[in-house]
């Protein structure tokens, strides 16, 4: 199994790699049928954070997120 970094996956970087626009990536998240993260609203704004883990994108999709490569520091 490849180590995961601890930091999460950027949705543009899921959209571009899957070719999909990331309004795809997002509502797949909210409704539950692409279970690699989750999506909470903010208590202040009401808008939406998502959360994307690399071990669930890997295990989901078999894409695996290389921070080292993508700009994300561990």
């Amino acid at each position: 199994m490849p180590k995961f970094p601890a930091c999460n996956v950027p949705v543009a970087f899921v959209a571009k790699v899957m070719k999909k626009d990331a309004t795809f990536i997002r509502a797949g998240i909210e409704q539950g049928w692409l279970p690699i993260g989750y999506a909470k609203p903010s208590e202040k704004t009401g808008k939406m954070s998502y959360y994307i883990s690399p071990k669930l994108l890997w295990e989901v999709t078999g894409i695996l997120y290389q921070p080292e490569k993508e700009g994300c520091d561990e």
